[in-house]
């Protein structure tokens, strides 16, 4: 009985080692496909190599039961992820078992990677080159294979296909537009794309009333998400092909205005106060820092020109109301004249 037991363990071990080569995490795995069963088998390898290395960490680090994760497939990736760092990693149970579950996924990755490259060259027609496309894809395959769930009965590739597909999509959508749009957005856009067509199909100019009616939205989320997603010009476009005229040209130069403006403001300031006494603009000239004297209190100004706090206070009242009064005469806004 014993020895059947042990030559039962051995052929295990050596089926074991046939679906994964002599691989460990750091080489290239072949991408040789695996037939139905050869893959179960592996899933079913993989999934509990993944719970017992969860529960490796857990039992080696008590500290974090707190953060113990559902026996599910994608919770334990993201624990695994997580928390298997350069500490827990230290601890050869905990290694151990991690080197077997990076096998165990690389196999899985390597053996889908047609799928992948496959998936990816639908995509081929859009911004991104063939590597980018790539790799998104394998990033959509690696995560399909942390989340797939072996009691489902489904082929790897058929629950891969979706995410594969799904990661593109966003990677795709992502660099088309000029704004960083999330997940939802894009997905908003999408139908929004799809609805336009089908009424485009039908020989109607679509409206953003019946938009937003067919997709659930308002019109202001429309409007912005339009807005986000509408086609880049470069400012040294031409504004007609039969002249050189520049968007760059047309556009004000805020600089320059608000240069401008300044100027403006400092010569009608000048132009009123010459039509004071000469206490009062000195007074103005104190209180406000007019040439940059920096401003002063009633009660200094009263002892620079040795009078009293109240009577600098009539003077500046007195010098203020004939500013306005002058400024209204002219038709300029007195407000603005000693901001």
């Amino acid at each position: 009985m014993k020895a059947q037991g042990k030559k039962r363990k051995v052929c295990r071990k050596k089926k074991k080692q046939s679906l994964l080569g002599s691989a460990t995490p750091e080489t290239a795995f072949s991408s040789d496909l695996l037939t139905p069963e050869e893959e179960r088998e592996l899933l079913a390898e993989f999934w509990e190599c993944k719970c017992d290395l969860v529960k490796a960490i857990l039992r080696e680090f008590p500290k974090l039961r707190a953060h113990r994760p559902p026996m599910e497939p994608w919770p334990m990736a993201q624990f695994i992820r997580d928390y298997c760092n350069d500490e827990t990693l230290e601890r050869p149970a905990v290694k151990k078992l991690y080197d077997r579950y990076v096998t165990y996924k690389h196999r899985l990755a390597s053996a889908n990677i047609r799928l992948a490259a496959h998936v990816a060259k639908r995509f081929r027609h859009h911004a991104l080159s063939y590597a980018d496309l790539l790799q998104e894809a394998v990033c959509g395959l690696m995560q399909a294979i942390d989340r797939f769930d072996v009691s489902h009965g489904t082929r790897l590739a058929t629950y891969a296909t979706w995410w594969i597909r799904q990661t593109l999509q966003i990677a795709v959508a992502r660099q088309s537009h000029l704004v960083s749009l999330s997940p939802h957005h894009l997905q908003e856009l999408g139908l929004l794309q799809q609805e336009s067509e089908a009424l485009a199909h039908g020989g109607k100019v679509p409206s953003a009333q019946e938009l937003a009616r067919r997709t659930g939205s308002s019109l202001e989320h429309l409007a912005h998400l339009q807005t986000a997603t509408r086609t880049p010009v470069s400012l040294n476009a031409v504004l007609d092909d039969d002249s050189e005229f520049k968007l760059t040209e047309a556009m004000p130069d805020v600089a320059s205005a608000l240069e401008r403006e300044k100027h403006e403001r400092a010569e009608s300031l000048r132009y009123l106060l010459e039509q004071l006494r000469p206490r009062e603009r000195k007074v103005l000239d104190l209180r406000y820092g007019l040439t940059g004297t920096g401003s002063h209190s009633l009660r200094q100004i009263g002892h620079l020109l040795r009078i009293s706090k109240e009577r600098v206070r009539q003077i500046q009242n007195r010098a203020l109301e004939k500013l306005r009064a002058k400024a209204e005469q002219a038709g300029w806004e007195p407000a603005l004249l000693l901001d």
